[in-house]
């Protein structure tokens, strides 16, 4: 099949060039050096939003898009301790403000806050890349001033998808561009944009290319039903279910692309809802589909989704409905690939925080 019931969705050829970057993890996962900023708590000091992987008190391992570290402290400086493959950004959010931090290869200290008024403020780092540029390392902060730890959210979505829900492309001019870590930026997704606007953490276990049976290439092995659950998504491992007021499973677009339709779909789909169902009792579960597949696939893959839906309704699971992220008319909300871009990801935020809003009766921030 070419691209006429799929639009571009990224090919296995452009993911192995960068898959490599796993072999890195083993270098993450060795001695840490020692030193003042490598002796603090961090779990204690800090807020570690996501799913981190802690080899002592003073690392913590993320490789997931979106993973947020959260520091509050009172001062005019703000060093941060972070190694990484070189690959990975972050998103640093100086009291709502965001900014672009490119890192390095190897550990680095780095300047994130020079010369803001001496007082209190909140610093955010939000990983804005996927797992398979590898993972980074958090050992630390330093200030002029003091820390204190930042105040728990009251709200919380925890998100299992694909490309759309890691932001690959999000920041690309035009449909041409192909895969890459420089414009992929979680921090600009639907489910981003939702929780800043409820004032709720987000916790994204994302990657391109997986499916719920099956994955973009055809394979069925490390699916995200399989993978969802682990501190680093290439090493066996699970961690604790996150809690979660929300829980958005976005997945079906790499198992219905180019014509796929996969045996079994269904009731694999709605076993996982059981699933979580079973892990959050008392979540509200939207599954969704779109905006990346169109004509015959879209149809086949909605279809399968609304009736796994329906199953679980009809065994009364009551708190759980489908979402369709359909583009709206007349805007360019196309990035590489045909992946949404940022105009794109507002608009399914739209949709979904309107649905928070009818379903939940959740208010956003004024």
């Amino acid at each position: 099949m070419g691209i006429s019931s799929v639009r571009k969705l990224p090919v296995a050829g452009r993911l192995r060039a960068v898959v490599a970057a796993f072999a890195a993890a083993a270098f993450f996962l060795g001695s840490f050096p020692s030193g003042a900023l490598a002796q603090q708590k961090l779990a204690e000091q800090f807020r570690l939003v996501g799913r981190f992987v802690q080899p002592s008190p003073s690392a913590a391992i993320f490789a997931w898009p979106g993973s947020a570290i959260e520091i509050a402290f009172t001062g005019s400086r703000l060093d941060i301790s972070l190694r990484d493959t070189g690959q990975n950004s972050m998103v640093v959010e100086l009291d709502g403000k965001p900014s672009r931090l490119d890192l390095r290869q190897g550990k680095h200290d780095y300047r994130v806050v020079d010369g803001a008024p001496h007082g209190p403020h909140l610093l955010r780092l939000i990983r804005r890349t996927e797992p398979m540029f590898g993972p980074t390392v958090f050992m630390g902060a330093e200030t002029d001033g003091s820390f204190a730890r930042p105040h728990e959210k009251e709200k919380s979505l925890f998100v299992i998808g694909d490309s759309i829900s890691a932001g690959y492309g999000v920041e690309g001019e035009t449909t041409s561009c192909k895969f890459s870590a420089d414009t992929e930026n979680q921090y600009l997704t639907y489910a981003a944009l939702v929780a800043r606007a409820f004032e709720a953490d987000v916790i994204t276990a994302a990657v391109s290319g997986k499916g719920l049976v099956r994955n973009y290439d055809g394979g069925a092995k490390n699916t995200m039903p399989e993978i969802y659950l682990r501190g680093l998504p290439d090493r066996p491992g699970d961690l604790p279910f996150p809690r979660s007021d929300v829980i958005i499973v976005h997945l079906g677009t790499n198992d219905f692309g180019n014509g796929a339709r996969p045996p079994g779909f269904e009731e694999r789909y709605a076993a996982f809802l059981e699933e979580l169902r079973k892990k959050a009792p008392d979540a509200m579960i939207y599954a969704a589909m779109g905006p990346l597949l169109f004509g015959e696939d879209l149809k086949a893959a909605a279809g399968a989704v609304k009736r796994a839906v329906e199953a679980r309704a009809g065994a009364g699971d009551d708190k759980l409905s489908f979402i369709a992220f359909e583009d709206p008319e007349g805007r360019e909300v196309r990035g590489c690939d045909w992946h949404p871009n940022a105009a794109g990801q507002e608009h399914m935020a739209d949709i979904l925080g309107a649905r928070l809003e009818a379903d939940l009766g959740w208010e956003r921030r004024e």
